[in-house]
């Protein structure tokens, strides 16, 4: 080591020399740049300097310090079983309100693919509700001939009885069809008319939404 420090004094320029005797303390400078303190308190509340924080003070929080005292980071303390629930209670809601706000996004989005403007909400409202209306008025219809056709066969089924005579079989399975198909129709009445109502209440919160969406898109413009 001597023979080659000697060797490259004999080489360098005599200015340069004197950075010899600086290498090895440039050698030791990233270690001593890395060292820390831990700031944190005690038992007692004092706070303490020290090389490292013990494991009982660890959950208390602690602050790392470089050696000249510039703060490092800060390692709060840990949260209490209380506070860690109310964390996850926001952190939930906060999820929500997202997933919400992203749904609601693509909503708006496809009312504005399929409706232009609120007429075309109304438009569609009208034809849809008035397919439902016309289905329900045929279905009205039919159950009513219906009726007619079973209160007709009673009405013979009722005279054959008196005259001593005895119904068949066939006669007793026609005045059962016919009650089937009645409980079918008042059924599809009835399904007809909460799909109305269901339509009816889903346009009336489009057409909202469009109004609000097309009044925002105008006034940005």
């Amino acid at each position: 080591m001597l023979v080659c420090e000697r060797a490259i004094r004999h080489f360098l320029p005599s200015t340069l020399r004197p950075l010899l005797f600086a290498l090895p303390l440039l050698a030791l400078y990233p270690a001593y740049s890395q060292a820390e303190l831990y700031k944190y308190a005690n038992e007692d509340g004092v706070t303490v300097l020290d090389s490292h924080v013990p494991a009982r003070y660890v959950k208390n929080g602690y602050t790392i310090l470089s050696l000249d005292g510039r703060v490092l980071e800060i390692v709060p303390r840990a949260l209490t079983d209380e506070e860690i629930r109310v964390r996850d209670i926001r952190l939930a809601e906060e999820r929500k309100r997202e997933r919400i706000a992203r749904e609601q996004k693509i909503t708006d989005q496809n009312l504005l693919r399929i409706y232009s403007t609120p007429e075309d909400v109304i438009r569609a409202r009208d034809t849809k509700l008035a397919s439902i209306e016309g289905f329900i008025n045929t279905s009205q219809s039919n159950l009513l001939r219906l009726e007619t056709q079973k209160r007709d066969m009673e009405s013979q089924l009722a005279n054959i009885e008196r005259s001593g005579g005895k119904i068949s079989k066939e006669r007793v399975s026609q005045v059962r069809t016919i009650e089937n198909r009645i409980r079918q129709n008042e059924r599809e009445i009835k399904e007809k008319r909460a799909e109305k109502d269901e339509l009816a209440a889903s346009f009336s919160a489009d057409l909202k939404r469009v109004r609000e969406l097309y009044d925002t898109r105008n006034t940005s413009v």
